[in-house]
């Protein structure tokens, strides 16, 4: 009967076979804002297929050391902002690199100027949502620099004087005019200036860092009952922080992010992942900015 029990909760921790159960379905039951985000919403390739006659890539540029996650938070029928009578943008990127960490918002958008002045509504409230959700659940040490995009056809008319209101207090939404596949790893890789203007670029992509590809493709729908999830997690109403699982490349070792105002800690075994997951995270400054802390399940966890 032990045995049997054993077997099961084996079988239920198993983040192989969690990650091959995964829905695309945000799960509001067992994740806050912030873990919807990083657990449903990433866009591996960071490609997106055209809409309102303008699509657009971000393709990491091989001369730096960085990563870029892209975000989907307008799924249609399963938005990440819940609220129907709240404005919604379609897509937002964060790029990270040992000085910077910026979130650029990207909406895209057509020729109407009443849809254009909707899509800066949309920008602003997420933006509005982002900072009172990060400031809540992530590290204070943590500094982000927010942006928006407002991607459009040619011939669009540019609500050019609200975007000029916006720059004179700080926040930056830069329009971006261009009919094809826009590349926007130019645009959301820097503190973008109202002056600036699209260049097309054609880049070559660089293989992503290992800790680009564990965030992006091998977040876990369901949390591992481990030693450390009975530790750390409290299961209340407006419970603080987040608590990820994703699994490792060897498609048997995982690894815990948990985080609150004060640190984030990485929970993991020793195996060949751990030093190059370090060494990536020091190289981006990560372990300063996050107040990152490791610690290891074998010495943490009891034998069984």
């Amino acid at each position: 009967m032990k045995q049997d029990k054993k077997k099961q909760m084996k079988q239920k921790n198993n983040p192989a076979q969690i990650l091959k159960d995964k829905k695309d379905k945000l799960d509001w039951q067992n994740f806050n804002f912030l873990e919807n985000l990083l657990v449903f919403c990433t866009v591996p390739g960071r490609s997106v297929p055209k809409e309102s006659g303008v699509h657009f890539r971000i393709t990491l540029d091989s001369e730096n050391q960085a990563i870029c996650i892209l975000f989907e938070i307008d799924r249609r029928n399963d938005p990440l902002i819940r609220n129907q009578a709240l404005k919604r943008p379609d897509y937002m990127s964060l790029y990270l690199d040992s000085n910077s960490c910026i979130c650029t918002i990207i909406e895209m958008k057509g020729k109407n100027h009443n849809s254009l002045e909707n899509g800066i509504e949309q920008i602003l409230k997420l933006k509005e949502i982002l900072q009172n959700e990060i400031s809540n659940h992530l590290p204070s040490k943590l500094k982000i620099k927010y942006q928006g995009i407002l991607l459009t056809p040619y011939n669009s008319q540019i609500p050019f004087k609200k975007i000029a209101e916006l720059a004179s207090n700080g926040f930056i939404i830069l329009p971006i005019q261009y009919d094809h596949k826009a590349e926007l790893y130019p645009y959301v890789s820097k503190s973008n200036k109202i002056t600036d203007k699209y260049n097309h670029q054609e880049i070559t992509e660089s293989m992503a860092l290992l800790i680009e590809d564990i965030f992006t493709k091998t977040a876990l729908s369901k949390r591992i009952e481990d030693e450390c999830y009975s530790r750390n997690f409290v299961i209340e109403k407006d419970r603080k922080g987040i608590y990820i699982n994703y699994l490792l490349p060897d498609a048997t070792n995982y690894i815990t992010l948990l985080s609150n105002t004060k640190f984030t800690e990485i929970n993991i075994d020793e195996n060949e992942y751990n030093e190059k997951i370090k060494n990536e995270l020091e190289a981006l400054n990560l372990i300063n900015r996050l107040v990152i802390k490791f610690l290891n399940r074998q010495i943490s966890e009891p034998n069984n």
